[in-house]
């Protein structure tokens, strides 16, 4: 009983999938439960780092446009590890790191997503695997290439492809709402956000354990990643709530 509760907490209000327009009006009880497991960076070298944030960026703009669909609900990496607590298991996601379906499975959800990506030289290759735990199949690969700077048009090819593989059929005028919403137009802005935004999880992680000033370092470490999306893009209004939100002191909710 413990572990539905924990579940429909997190699907009915405490997912890292903030409510916004949503495109189709579905009960939250009639939508299918959808992992959105973090992206792995298979980038090599030096430039591993530089786009280390996508790991998170890529999996929270998935998120946020299969929630705007309204026919699913999304667990997040995050809630992943909030579960996996609650019912036991110290870090699920780690455990079965190489086992996305087991993810799925333990957390009770239809379907899992598992993506990774590779910059090289100016290009970028992003690559989703929807699996789904009722058939124990991989329903199919979705996958896109093209020029890094091209990043957000090829995000959204991305995810118009999975909801292919996931039996769903949007309209023209849906398809026009999931292009149309864009956090930034700046690759370098979007890093800096998403650098931030892993900053403020190693924030909660070190006063979880007790380590307050590692986490002074890592909320400062934090500010000035959003600082840095917000000088590059003074309209990213994902960056400017998460800095208002670290200066005021208000939980965050990524």
């Amino acid at each position: 009983m413990k572990y539905y509760c924990l579940l429909f907490c997190i699907l009915l209000g405490c997912s890292s999938v903030p409510e916004k327009e949503i495109l189709r009006n579905i009960p939250r009880a009639e939508r299918s439960d959808l992992v959105v497991l973090n992206f792995k960076n298979s980038t090599a070298g030096e430039q591993a780092g530089k786009y280390q944030p996508w790991e998170l960026g890529l999996a929270s703009m998935m998120m946020t446009d299969l929630e705007k669909i309204g026919l699913y609900n999304i667990i997040s990496s995050r809630d992943v590890r909030t579960l996996s607590r609650g019912i036991g298991i110290k870090d699920l996601g780690k455990q079965f790191e190489n086992d996305p379906l087991n993810i799925g499975k333990i957390v009770s959800a239809r379907y899992v997503l598992s993506g990774s990506f590779l910059e090289m030289s100016g290009q970028l290759r992003i690559e989703v695997r929807v699996l789904s735990t009722k058939t124990e199949m991989q329903l199919g690969v979705a996958a896109v290439s093209g020029m890094t700077n091209d990043f957000f048009n090829l995000q959204k090819q991305l995810v118009l492809k999975v909801t292919g593989f996931l039996e769903t059929s949007l309209s023209q005028q849906e398809i026009s709402a999931i292009k149309e919403e864009v956090e930034t137009t700046s690759v370098h802005a979007s890093l800096h956000n998403y650098a931030g935004e892993i900053a403020v999880l190693r924030v909660e992680e070190y006063r979880g354990k007790g380590q307050k000033k590692i986490a002074a370092s890592y909320e400062e470490k934090a500010k000035d990643s959003f600082r840095k999306a917000l000088a590059i893009d003074p309209m990213y209004e994902r960056a400017k709530r998460n800095l208002a939100k670290l200066v005021k002191g208000l939980p965050m909710t990524l």
